[in-house]
């Protein structure tokens, strides 16, 4: 009797005892843990610990780190460090045996096992296995997919191809998160100790921004131009698909009057396409069709003014866009149906206008019987201007002579071209320096063989267009910035030649990226040898001289008629843009 009521006791006891034991040392380990200045104190304690109880596996984990702190401090002595070093692989050993899904002793077992494999490559324990297992149990913790992937990564050449597979695996979720300093440093890595470009492919997931990274990452570097070229292409072609499904999601909330999120589906879709610098044509690949890409911005643009028309906005808030999908359409009956529109919705008339009063108002509606061939139409418009005396505020000049410029085409298409200069020259009183003017007025001179018109009319046009040499002084572009130039032209072809300043710098090869009317036209080194397509460049000898003659870059170009625009931006290092000339 005097048995049974001593053993509870007892039992109450040991219980509390262990409860005892459990609570001091849960108590020393959060002791241990925020003293992260004096490391020996730190393993006494934890060491303490241990011995009132010694199942706890974050105090095995807290000595490993400690241990493992000390090992990196004492390389200097070898016997130290290494004995530090094994103590501290005993304490993640111990840990993962009390708590196997502990992802961080895993994590940290292997750093530990690293360190000793490269200082003192004895162990027969894998640290691969370790990092692996601490990824496997990572779940969604990226920061270890990526301190693994880093660590696998870093030695490529020497892990198995079980493993590479797995890498494969942890990285492309690393680089789906589109981080720019972890992808900057993924592919540091790969740059030093892989640099096979069907690894990073495989590792890099299929997105656009991701892509441009890369081919950034690629130009830096001064590697693959190739391989840079291709990521970007195919990073545009992702750009098209992506507007294409802004499109579609656009249209079809239009169809359900869901307007403002039709109007921000078309936006995006413009902003896609904007991006599109059609760097395909330099790899020689047609991934988007030029007819397909012109479709697509033509009716965005359209639905894009259909959209605001139908939230409410007025003719002239929408007339930019409308202007925009005119100058792509070129089919009468398409320009007939936007036509029916706008009356539709009374924002025309259903006649072409001769009120004078709202001359912009007037010059699109002339635009878009010129569009449909409604030449008598719009003469009748200007047999109206021949008999008004017109004081045309400053405000509506420019749409004034849009509209003597398409009354003027409309009589050069029936042949009336005495008609037509005399149009071309009331457009030409109001601007004197409207390049568009001066060609149709050329054009009309060399109808009727004026030969020493065409000469004057030669030399005003000639004022107008871009100097054809542009000197620089010290003009220094800086890497990844874009150097604007808008140039006024005839629309005929010109060849132009950027020159750029030698220098004695071989370690990084300027990479020079040329753009013309947004599409881009060159993109290749600067090398004072070897030369690319495109490309004029000085032949190189053997003296220092040869170093400092200019680089030049000879493009052949097709320009629009007024202004066009020409960028230049160094992808890898600053240049010295010395002068451009065309011709």
């Amino acid at each position: 009797m005097n048995l049974k009521r001593i053993l509870p006791l007892i039992a109450i006891a040991v219980i509390a005892i262990i409860d005892i034991s459990i609570y001091w040392n849960v108590h020393l380990y959060y002791r241990a843990e925020g003293n992260t200045e004096d490391i020996d104190k730190k393993i006494k304690i934890l060491e303490r610990a241990n011995q009132i109880y010694p199942s706890n596996g974050l105090v095995f984990y807290e000595l490993g780190k400690a241990y493992f702190d000390l090992g990196i401090q004492n390389l200097h002595d070898r016997i130290l460090s290494e004995s530090y070093l094994r103590r501290s692989i005993e304490s993640y050993n111990r840990s993962i045996k009390i708590n196997p899904a502990s992802l961080f002793s895993h994590f940290n077992f292997a750093q530990s096992l690293l360190y000793m494999s490269f200082f003192y490559p004895s162990s027969d324990i894998s640290y691969y296995d370790e990092y692996r297992k601490a990824a496997l149990l990572a779940g969604h913790n990226h920061q270890i997919f990526y301190e693994v992937g880093k660590i696998y990564l870093s030695r490529w050449p020497e892990i198995s191809e079980k493993d590479k597979d797995f890498t494969f695996g942890i990285l492309r979720k690393i680089a789906s998160g589109k981080e720019r300093e972890k992808l900057q440093n993924l592919m540091q890595i790969w740059d030093l100790n892989v640099k096979d470009y069907a690894v990073m492919e495989k590792i890099l997931p299929e997105d656009a921004v991701v892509y441009r990274f890369y081919a950034r990452f690629l130009g830096e570097k001064s590697l693959s131009l190739e391989k840079r070229q291709e990521m970007l292409a195919r990073a545009e072609f992702m750009e098209f698909e992506r507007a294409k499904k802004e499109y579609h999601a656009g249209e079809n909330d239009f169809l359900y009057f869901r307007l403002k999120e039709a109007l921000t589906h078309f936006k995006s879709c413009v902003n896609a396409l904007d991006r599109i610098n059609f760097y395909q044509s330099l790899v020689q690949q047609t991934l988007i069709g030029s007819s397909e890409f012109i479709e697509l911005r033509k009716s965005t643009m359209l639905n894009l003014a259909k959209c605001q028309i139908e939230m409410g906005r007025m003719l002239e808030e929408v007339e930019g866009d409308l202007r925009l999908y005119l100058k792509l359409e070129d089919e009468v009956a398409e320009v007939g149906k936007l036509e029916l529109y706008l009356r539709s919705r009374e924002l025309i008339e259903e006649k072409l206008e001769t009120s004078l009063d709202d001359l912009k108002r007037l010059s699109f509606h002339i635009l878009l019987s010129f569009k449909q061939n409604r030449y008598r139409d719009i003469m009748r418009v200007g047999n109206i201007l021949r008999e008004s005396f017109l004081v045309v505020p400053e405000a509506q000049k420019n749409a004034f002579v849009n509209i003597l410029l398409l009354i003027g085409d409309s009589y050069q298409k029936v042949d009336y071209i005495y008609d037509a200069l005399e149009f071309y020259e009331k457009a030409l009183e109001i601007e004197p320096d409207n390049l568009k003017t001066l060609l149709r007025i050329r054009q009309n001179h060399e109808r009727m063989n004026e030969e020493e018109k065409i000469r004057e009319t030669d030399k005003k046009i000639e004022k107008l267009m871009a100097p054809r040499e542009k000197i620089f002084k010290n003009l220094l572009i800086n890497k990844e910035q874009k150097y604007s130039q808008a140039l006024n032209l005839d629309g005929r072809e010109i060849i132009l030649t950027l020159h750029f300043k030698g220098g004695r710098e071989r370690d990084i090869i300027p990479l020079i990226c040329v753009f013309f009317n947004g599409k881009v036209v060159w993109e290749s080194y600067l090398k004072s040898e070897g030369g690319f397509e495109g490309e004029k460049v000085e032949a190189e000898e053997e003296s220092e001289s040869s170093d400092e003659a200019d680089k030049i870059v000879s493009l052949s170009l097709k320009s629009n008629i007024g202004k066009n625009m020409l960028i230049v931006m160094p992808v890898n290092r600053p240049v010295n843009l010395l002068k451009i000339i065309y011709r």
